[in-house]
């Protein structure tokens, strides 16, 4: 097995450790980092995980020994009523010394920051990081590292690698949703299992048809696994600093063909191709694709689980890759120094390793030497023999006196004692210091509300055309930032002479389009708008500058206080609530910053960027990329309405939202809201006014085939 010199300029490569196989296979198949989950706040909750803390304890042991580092996925939305374990989580973190905690929620990252603030962090891929101001938030908020989205190209990503005060970690091989992670209510929605709290059920691998295209149901909503294996020499001039494997949910096998690929084509430029086809035998949807890096999207990225994948992974393939992690591999280099000057001190061998252990080793006297006294290059051989550990011989320094020998029994005996006596210092936890005082501390409590008044309302518009001709108590009305200038100007006129507020909404996908909207944000406040609405942490660095009102949307996942807390002190005047929580966990949100939550409209279930009507074979016809709706057919026959907006496409619930009865005439006090919010999609003009009016009358009326959402039922 090659042993690449300890150098900390090479781009990392991230395994994935789902289970104690995966681990040793990951490490012994020279992985740089692993990153795994301990207990319920982690996003595969179904893995064998490290539940307890002496199984996590031995894995960090195990891995520093190897001179691995250790991420512990924290990388869910938190519950109001998770923070104790929240709370013993980060102290663990802490005590064992884990490398980096890798963080969803921004309020579990306002948490960790106050109480552990030398505790490194890494802002999840589920914070939907896809613009060079998602780096920038992400280091305003504390974390050392943001894991980028899934769905970008390499021009994106060199972009934002350039403008990031922080590191940057990409995947690099393994499965792909459909959806931008932490934008997904798809599994939630159909089941409760919230793929933000790592419990998705993958509904989106079922088949489903494009509607209209006369073809059966096929896996329009399936991609094929990633692979960027061959880009990695890119990624590096980019200035990347992680790769990541996909896979805590696979074989051991999986994690050491993969990180054994990843490894080889850094370190010597090529893998193996009976490798790589291994590789795409052990597990692959229909192949791979590097569809979104190379910006080739559309059909040829789709992909799905066939029977001949799976037969693939036979057991004779299993077993061919067992070599692959059957032994340490040896990364921690050691530098040596014996020394045997006379025969009346014994020989003394010491050990040093790169982060500065030092093993001191002493054993018998030198003897006079019968034949040959000893030499250098005998002496490191011996020493070099430390096949079975991840350490290697790399400096070798010999201080003798002449004419003396340490016997080679006596010199692997003291080698031996070395290296355990290095292994024990190594795998002793690095603790971080944990604030006990300050983890006590509460979120602020929650403001007295009016009792006297009904939350105020609010409208959201897909587009300009849907603005009806009665506003009737609607306080703030938002448009698409994107709009036509000269239909935007229109419309808030309109808006302004029936007393509402205009305001506009940027889309949740903003791949490359940062400077459009913040020209457009300039643009719009020559025409009397100064709120503006945006469903993506990147764009409050970004946006903070202008003279506007910063309206957080749903797209932000506010799921708890804490979260509400940190976002007002990032500047946001208000946050509209995620569509996870229930009405009972909302009523009980502390913290003074003013919020609402939408009660009309079809759920948003995902946000993809690549638009699962490609896969049609009359291709994507466009009608949805004019402002139209075209839509998928599920194996009911239900449809899934599809709207794309600035080169995303969104797929909504085909049943509506609402809970108006719920909250019609009720006050703010009981409800613990400033507002609420109707969303319109496909409707007509006459249709939104209708439903605005019926709502700020309190006209009792029932629309036909409609959902609670999971404001009662919520999620697991």
């Amino acid at each position: 097995m090659s042993r690449p010199d300890f150098d900390t300029k090479k781009i990392e490569i991230l395994a994935p450790a789902g289970s104690q196989e995966q681990l040793i296979a990951a490490v012994r198949a020279g992985a740089d980092a692993v990153y795994l989950g301990a207990g319920g706040l982690n996003a595969r909750r179904h893995a064998e995980n490290f539940a307890d803390e002496a199984s996590l304890r031995e894995a960090v042991a195990y891995c520093h020994a190897a001179g691995v580092d250790v991420h512990l996925t924290a990388n869910i939305l938190v519950r109001d009523d998770e923070w104790d374990e929240a709370r013993r989580l980060v102290e663990t973190a802490c005590a064992l010394g884990v490398d980096a905690v890798i963080v969803q929620d921004v309020g579990l990252a306002r948490y960790i920051h106050t109480v552990a603030p030398t505790l490194t962090m890494h802002a999840s891929t589920q914070m939907s990081l896809h613009t060079p101001g998602g780096a920038l938030a992400a280091a305003e908020m504390g974390f050392r590292r943001a894991v980028l989205a899934r769905e970008l190209s390499g021009a994106e990503i060199t972009a934002i690698v350039k403008a990031s005060p922080i590191e940057t970690e990409v995947f690099i091989h393994g499965a792909l949703c459909m959806c931008v992670s932490g934008q997904c209510l798809f599994s939630a929605v159909l089941g409760g299992r919230s793929g933000n709290r790592g419990l998705c059920a993958q509904p989106c691998r079922l088949p489903f048809k494009v509607s209209g295209d006369g073809s059966g149901f096929d896996g329009c909503m399936s991609l094929k696994d990633m692979s960027h294996i061959g880009h990695i020499s890119a990624l590096q001039e980019m200035g990347v600093n992680s790769v990541k494997i996909e896979g805590r949910m696979k074989r051991p096998e999986y994690v050491a063909a993969a990180v054994t690929a990843c490894r080889l084509m850094r370190d010597e430029g090529a893998v193996p191709s009976d490798l790589m086809e291994k590789l795409t035998a052990v597990f692959s949807r229909s192949g791979f694709t590097d569809g979104y890096f190379t910006g080739k999207r559309g059909r040829g990225m789709f992909g799905k689980r066939t029977k001949d994948d799976v037969v693939s992974a036979s057991s004779a393939l299993l077993n061919s890759l067992h070599p692959l992690y059957k032994n340490e591999f040896p990364r921690v280099p050691l530098d040596m120094t014996l020394t045997a000057r006379d025969t009346d001190t014994p020989a003394r061998l010491t050990a040093r390793d790169p982060d500065g252990h030092v093993a001191a080793v002493s054993g018998n006297c030198p003897q006079p030497a019968q034949r040959a006294p000893l030499a250098e290059n005998y002496a490191r051989r011996v020493l070099a023999k430390t096949g079975g550990t991840p350490y290697y011989l790399r400096n070798f320094r010999l201080d003798a006196g002449e004419g003396l020998t340490v016997p080679s029994g006596q010199l692997a005996a003291m080698k031996r004692e070395a290296l355990e006596q290095i292994d024990t210092l190594r795998r002793a936890p690095r603790s971080v210091p944990f604030d006990a005082a300050g983890a006590n501390a509460s979120v602020s409590p929650r403001r007295e509300f009016d009792t006297s008044q009904s939350p105020a309302l609010r409208v959201v518009f897909q587009s300009a055309e849907q603005v009806p001709l009665s506003l009737a108590h609607v306080q703030m009305a938002f448009l698409p930032i994107e709009t036509d200038a000269e239909m935007l100007e229109y419309a808030v006129k309109v808006l302004v002479r029936r007393g509402a507020v205009p305001a506009v909404e940027v889309p949740r996908g903003l791949f490359g389009r940062e400077a459009d909207i913040v020209r457009w944000a300039e643009a719009v406040q020559f025409i009397g708008v100064n709120d503006i609405m945006i469903h993506n942490v990147g764009l409050i660095p970004v946006l903070k500058h202008l003279p506007m009102r910063l309206h957080g949307g749903f797209g932000l996942n506010v799921f708890n206080s804490r979260s509400l807390e940190q976002f007002a002190a990032m500047g946001l005047a208000d946050n509209e609530l995620s569509y996870e929580l229930t009405l009972r966990q909302i009523a009980a949100l502390g913290s003074s910053q003013p919020r609402g939550m939408v009660i009309r409209g079809r759920i948003p279930m995902m946000l993809t960027r690549n638009c699962p009507a490609a896969l049609s074979p009359k291709g994507c016809t466009g009608a949805a990329k004019e402002g139209g709706v075209c839509g998928l057919t599920d194996r009911t026959g239900r449809e899934l309405p599809v709207m794309c907006r600035m080169g995303c496409s969104e797929i909504f619930n085909p049943v509506m939202m609402s809970v108006t009865e719920n909250v019609a005439g009720k006050s703010q006090d009981a409800l613990s809201l400033d507002w609420v919010t109707l969303r319109f999609t496909d409707e007509s003009a006459e249709e939104c006014g209708e439903i605005i009016s019926r709502f700020a009358t309190g006209t009792p009326w029932r629309e036909p085939d409609i959902t609670a959402g999971l404001y009662f039922k919520g999620i697991m």
